[in-house]
C-alpha cells in the first residue's frame, strides 16, 4: 500500500506535511519513491550479507553487529539516493528540517532521548515477508510506551501508530529469493555445477521475480559475473532453447515494460517464459529466446 497521510486536522500535520512532500519530491515523485526506496533496502541487506565474499545467503546468517550496522547502511544509501545531507543534530536534513532515522527488522522502533520533540523517519523491513514500511512521526512523550530499555530508549505505543504519516505501508520490496525458496530447490541450484549452470538453474526456477546483481554475483563466484549471464557460453545459452528470456533492467528496460514485468531496477535481472504468440515473437526478434 502506498501513502497514508495524516488528516489536515491532525496536530502534527503542519510539521510532517512539508517533510513528507520533500522526501517524495527528492525521489522524483510518489511512483519513483515507491520503487526506488524499497530497492535500496534490498541493496543494503545484500551488501551486509555480502554473499559473493562470505558464502552467506540470508540475513539470519550474519553477525549481531552486522544486523546493527544495517540501519546505518540504509541511512547512508537513502541520504545518497535522495541527495540529502546529515542534520546538525539528527540523521537527516530535509529542506531545513532536522529528522531522525529509526530502522527496525522487528515489530517496533526504539526511540532515544535526543529524538524527543523532533520528527523521525521510521523504516521497517521484513525479509521473510519482503514487505516494508516507511513513515513519519513527531516523537512525543505521549506517543511512547512508559517502559524504557537499559539505554533509556522507548518504543512507540500501539495506540500511537495512528499518528504516523505513512509514505509506504506494508509495501513489497525485492525479496531475497533464498528466503522463499523450498529447500529442495535451493539445493538443486547450489549443486547444479559451475557458475553458468547455477545461474541458469536459478532463473529457470525463479521467473518473473527481480534478482539483484549481488545475488547473481554470489552464484557466479567470479568477478566478471556478467560472463556467466550473456550469450556465447553464459546462462542465456542454456535458457534460450527452453524458451526462457533472461532480461537485465539496465539494457532491456523497454522489453520489460512491454511485457509488464516491472518494476525492475538497473541492478536487477528477471527471467520470463512467454505465454502468448506476440510475446514469443517479441522476444525472438530481440534474440532472447530461440
Amino acid at each position: 500500500m502506498v501513502s497514508i497521510p495524516l488528516s489536515v486536522e491532525h496536530p502534527d500535520y503542519a510539521l510532517l506535511a512539508p517533510i513528507a512532500l520533500a522526501l517524495v519530491r527528492h525521489a522524483g515523485d510518489q511512483a519513483a519513491f515507491s520503487v526506488e526506496v524499497p530497492a535500496l533496502f534490498r541493496q543494503a541487506i545484500d551488501e551486509v550479507i555480502d554473499a559473493p565474499r562470505t558464502n552467506r545467503f540470508t540475513l539470519d546468517e550474519t553477525e549481531k553487529t552486522e544486523k546493527t550496522y544495517l540501519g546505518t547502511k540504509i541511512e547512508i544509501l537513502l541520504r545518497n539516493h535522495l541527495k540529502l545531507g546529515k542534520g546538525n543534530i539528527l540523521d537527516l536534513s530535509v529542506d531545513g528540517y532536522e529528522v531522525d532515522i529509526k530502522n527496525t527488522m522487528g515489530i517496533n522502533w526504539t526511540i532515544p532521548l535526543e529524538s524527543y520533540g523532533h520528527p523521525a523517519l521510521l523504516i521497517r523491513v521484513s525479509e521473510r515477508k519482503a514487505l516494508c514500511d516507511v513513515g513519519l512521526i513527531v516523537v512525543k512523550d505521549q506517543y511512547l510506551n512508559r517502559g524504557a530499555n537499559r539505554d533509556s530508549k522507548r518504543s512507540i505505543a500501539a495506540a500511537a501508530m495512528t499518528n504516523i504519516w505513512w509514505l509506504l505501508r506494508s509495501h513489497p520490496y525485492p525479496p531475497n529469493f533464498w528466503e522463499i525458496l523450498p529447500v529442495a530447490d535451493r539445493q538443486a541450484i547450489l549443486s547444479a555445477g559451475g557458475g553458468t549452470a547455477r545461474i541458469a538453474s536459478l532463473f529457470e526456477k525463479i521467473q518473473q521475480s527481480p534478482i539483484s546483481r549481488i545475488q547473481v554475483q554470489a552464484l557466479a563466484q567470479q568477478h566478471d559475473y556478467m560472463k556467466r549471464i550473456r550469450r556465447n557460453g553464459g546462462a542465456r545459452d542454456v535458457l534460450a532453447p527452453k524458451g526462457i528470456a533472461l532480461l537485465w533492467g539496465q539494457r532491456d528496460r523497454s522489453l520489460i515494460q512491454q511485457l509488464g514485468l516491472g518494476p525492475v531496477t538497473r541492478d536487477q535481472f528477471i527471467s520470463f517464459k512467454p505465454l502468448t504468440l506476440d510475446q514469443i515473437d517479441l522476444l525472438r526478434k530481440a534474440r532472447h529466446i530461440d
